[in-house]
């Protein structure tokens, strides 16, 4: 079922969001270790669209489900 994720991550070198809503068809997640990103799919009235999250000098990534509602925080 697709769902709204809220991201607190960098966005590239220097770019943050803090408590950004993704969404509300979030439909993937992908860790690509090897790019150090995690990617999102998100389906829309314009079509899919993808997200990008830097995943370096990552230390610790949650991801937190109550409910509906998901959470992630990349730090």
């Amino acid at each position: 079922m697709p769902s709204q994720l809220t991201v607190t991550a960098k966005t590239g070198p220097a770019s943050q969001i803090t408590a950004g809503v993704i969404g509300p068809d979030v439909t993937n997640i992908n860790f690509d270790l090897a790019r150090r990103v995690v990617t999102m799919l998100v389906n829309s009235a314009t079509g899919p669209s993808t997200k990008e999250f830097d995943l370096v000098g990552t230390t610790v990534t949650t991801f937190t489900i109550s409910g509906a509602n998901y959470t992630m925080v990349i730090s």
